[in-house]
Formats: C-alpha cells, sequence, structure tokens
C-alpha cells in the first residue's frame, strides 16, 4: 500500500470517526431534546384539565364532579381519555373515534397509588406517549386521567434527520478523500522526484544525477540535500575504488606478461639441467624442486591471466564444437593427471551434439574441475564423469568424487578468487581454478553449481545450451 493511499484512509478514518461522533451526540440531543418538550407539553395539557374540574354539592353530605368538555383541550395529535377506579372510560376526546387509549393492569395500580408516570404505548401502527395523572378527591383516587401524544410525526421527523445526516457524512468522507488524494499528490510530488531520480541512479549507474528539488527550507529539502550528499560520497569512492580495481587489474595483467618469459627460461634451463646430472644427487634434488615450482609458477600466471582477461570483459572466440570430439581428447588426457585415481566416464547423449564455444576453454574448464576431483579424492577411489541431455535444449556435466565434501554454507564461496575453505588445507592450489570455470561457464551461457553427494563427496554440475 503506497503511502499516498494510507495518507488517504487515514483522513478519512479520522474523518468518519468524528462525524460518527458529531452526529451521534446531535441525534441523540435532539431526541431527548424534542421527547422531553412532548413529556413537558402533554403534563402541561393534563394540568390545565385538572384545573378544569369543578366540585359541585348535589346534597348537604354528598358533592359531584363536574367534568370538564376535554374536546376542548384535544388536538389532531394529542389524544385525552378519563377512566373511574374500574377502569372504565367514562370520558374520551373525540378525535379517538371508537379507539380508545391502551390501559393496563399495571397502569391503574401505579395510577391508583397515586404514581404520576409517563409511558409509551403502541395502538394500532403508531406510538403514543402518554402521561397519566391520578384524579385525587378527598384523599382517594376517584380516576385516571390519561393525556397522550402521537410519535408519528416525531419519529418521521427523527428518520429524515437520520437520513440526511448520514447522507451529509458519507459526502464528507467522500469529499473529504478526494481533497486528501490531492493534498498527497501534491505533498508527495517531490517524494516521487526522489524516487524516480534514485532509480535512474541505480538503473544508469550514473552516480553523477543529483535531486533536483529548490526548496531547502522544508523537511524534504533537508532529505533531498542529504541524499545529494550521499550520492557525491558514493561517487567519489565509486572512482576511487575503481581507479584502484583498475591499476591492479592493469598490475596483475603486467605482472603475469613479464614474469611469463623469465619463468619459462628458468623452467626450460631447469629441465636441460634435469636431464644433465644423473643419479639421486642434492643437485639434481634441487633441480628439481626448481621445476616443480616453476610449473606450479607457470600455471598461476595462467591463471591470474585469464582472470585479467575476464576481468577486462574478453570474449573468446567461438565456435562449432562436437562434444564427442571433446570427451575423447579430455578423457584421453585426464587419465594422466594422476595415478592412484581411475575416472569413469558416462556418456549417455547422441553422437550429433554440438556446442557453439570455444573448444580450448570448454577442455580447461573440464580439466580444472577433473583436477580438483582427483585432488581431494582419497587414493585407489574413482572420480565420475557423466555428460547427459536434458530437455534437448540443456547439456549437464557432473564431475563427482568421494572426497570429504564441502562443508555447509562453502556451496557458492568456493567459487571465490583466492577462497580456500579449511577442508583445502595442505592441498597445493591457488584457489583460482573454479573462478576461472565459473567464468568460462558463464561465457558459454550456462550455470555451475556445487552441492555435496549423499554418501559422502562433492558434485560439481555445469550446464551448457545445445546448439539446435
Amino acid at each position: 500500500m503506497s503511502l499516498r493511499v494510507k495518507l488517504i484512509l487515514l483522513y478519512s478514518g479520522v474523518l468518519s470517526v468524528a462525524l460518527l461522533i458529531v452526529t451521534s451526540i446531535i441525534f441523540i440531543s435532539t431526541s431527548h431534546f424534542i421527547y422531553k418538550e412532548i413529556d413537558q407539553g402533554i403534563a402541561a395539557k393534563a394540568s390545565s384539565v385538572i384545573k378544569s374540574i369543578k366540585i359541585e354539592n348535589s346534597t348537604l353530605f354528598l358533592r359531584e364532579i363536574v367534568l370538564p368538555d376535554i374536546d376542548v383541550f384535544a388536538s389532531p395529535d394529542t389524544y385525552l381519555q378519563i377512566v373511574d377506579v374500574r377502569g372504565k372510560v367514562i370520558s374520551k376526546s373525540g378525535n379517538l373515534g371508537k379507539q380508545y387509549l391502551p390501559l393496563s393492569e399495571f397502569t391503574l395500580r401505579s395510577a391508583f397509588r397515586g404514581d404520576r408516570f409517563y409511558e409509551t404505548v403502541r395502538s394500532g401502527n403508531q406510538d403514543i406517549r402518554v402521561y397519566n395523572v391520578p384524579l385525587i378527591f378527598a384523599g382517594q383516587v376517584v380516576g385516571l386521567l390519561q393525556v397522550g401524544r402521537t410519535l408519528s410525526t416525531i419519529h418521521s421527523l427523527l428518520i429524515k434527520l437520520r437520513f440526511f445526516v448520514t447522507i451529509g457524512s458519507i459526502a464528507a468522507v467522500i469529499l473529504a478523500g478526494i481533497m486528501g488524494w490531492l493534498l498527497a499528490r501534491t505533498a508527495l510530488k517531490p517524494v516521487e522526484r526522489i524516487i524516480r531520480t534514485a532509480a535512474s541512479i541505480e538503473s544508469s549507474g550514473d552516480l553523477s544525477k543529483r535531486i533536483d528539488y529548490y526548496r531547502p527550507g522544508d523537511e524534504l529539502g533537508r532529505l533531498a540535500d542529504t541524499l545529494n550528499a550521499m550520492f557525491e560520497r558514493l561517487e567519489n569512492t565509486y572512482h576511487r575504488l575503481h581507479e584502484s580495481y583498475e591499476m591492479q587489474r592493469r598490475f596483475v595483467s603486467d605482472a603475469s606478461h613479464e614474469l611469463r618469459t623469465p619463468l619459462t627460461t628458468i623452467r626450460g634451463n631447469a629441465e636441460l639441467l634435469s636431464k644433465l646430472v644423473q643419479g639421486p644427487t642434492p643437485a639434481r634434488a634441487a633441480i628439481n624442486d626448481i621445476v616443480d615450482e616453476a610449473r606450479r609458477l607457470t600455471r598461476l600466471l595462467e591463471d591470474l591471466l585469464a582472470l585479467a582477461r575476464a576481468d577486462a570483459g574478453y570474449e573468446f572466440e567461438k565456435e562449432d564444437v562436437i562434444l564427442e570430439e571433446l570427451i575423447q581428447s579430455v578423457t584421453r588426457k585426464a587419465r594422466f593427471i594422476t595415478s592412484d585415481k581411475s575416472l569413469n566416464v558416462k556418456n549417455d547423449c547422441p553422437s550429433e551434439i554440438h556446442i557453439w564455444g570455444n573448444y580450448v576453454y570448454l577442455s580447461q574448464l573440464f580439466f580444472i574441475l577433473l583436477e580438483n576431483a582427483f585432488k581431494y579424492s582419497p587414493a585407489e577411489s574413482e572420480v565420475t564423469l557423466t555428460f547427459t541431455q536434458k530437455e534437448n535444449q540443456f547439456l549437464q556435466i557432473d564431475v563427482a568424487d568421494t572426497g570429504p565434501g564441502l562443508p555447509p554454507g562453502e556451496e557458492d564461496r568456493i567459487f571465490d578468487r583466492f577462497y580456500r575453505g579449511e577442508h583445502t588445507r595442505g592441498k597445493e592450489g591457488s584457489g583460482l581454478g573454479l573462478a576461472i570455470a565459473r567464468w568460462v561457464v558463464e561465457q558459454h551461457n550456462g550455470t555451475i553449481t556445487a552441492a555435496n553427494r549423499q554418501g559422502g563427496g562433492c558434485i560439481f554440475t555445469v550446464q551448457l545450451p545445445i546448439r539446435q
């Protein structure tokens, strides 16, 4: 969810909660005020009726209660009714027609105890607010006056009020959402500009670009200034590292080239002296050590030159390579790498498979993997070289050994330059062979991985595209 959407939802949510609270207070207050006005109105009406009741003496000991014409006090939405102590209606307003105000046993008992109270009753399809007033004469309850007012108009008014308040609140929330979207878009436009600039720098790698923002006084201006300063430091650091890397690459390349000629001379002369000196003398042993070390340094220089070419973006020439011929050549030469391990070659591919690549570098790839497998396999063990065709599109080469395997977490690190794990201590090597192998595979648009085998040992898997 974007920041703009979060801000809009926040604005709308806060406004919705505020409107809900305010409208609820308004609705409840309005309802309370209206019902209070109704109660006061029917109470005043009841008081007027009671004041109009007269007491006349019909005999010496008897007095007669004379009720007023209650139609005078009635109105279209106000009804009056008088009942005696037995609950019989003795007078009612004409607007009731043939109907009566509802009268329950609870109402009679409460009234004849002398209680005045309000109640809301249901008559037909409408609610009526009724004020019950007991008629007391000489300390005794002689009847009950009921003044009622219909609530239909009030309910209709409250429903309309609720409807208009709801519609107004929804419209206010929608309007607030639209205004929030416009405000968020305006406020976040500089942020989008910063994002676009940073994305452009990330995609193009051009660290010289800067964020254009000309309001340094606000928070976004300070953010833009901070990012620009960071980009400047990154650019300077990148240039320094690039220059250092170029100097190192040129040094490795130049040193390798310069050392090849004297090393070739030393190796040739040492091999010549080894042939001239006969017998197991200390001089011959020293000469043999010189020959071995010269060979090792030559291999190291060749590896460094290969990696220097890789760093320089060197792309070797490619041609149509017949897999069958490559396998035969590699198999024939690989058997001379070691004398105490055996090589088992399994070729499950058709003889007409071709690869678009470089014959020399592909051979070097196989020799690196095989030499690595022979190096870490125990004596009298077997190294397996398997060729398999995958889905008519890829050639898979598996080189499996029976060595100690790889420690956890080193499956990818062993392809780094000069990396040598704990299990390689005491073994000859510079840590460059697998880095060169990965470069050769990548130049052929393939992949190379390493994993441990079940039961012990390590397996290197190379996948190369087949030329159709």
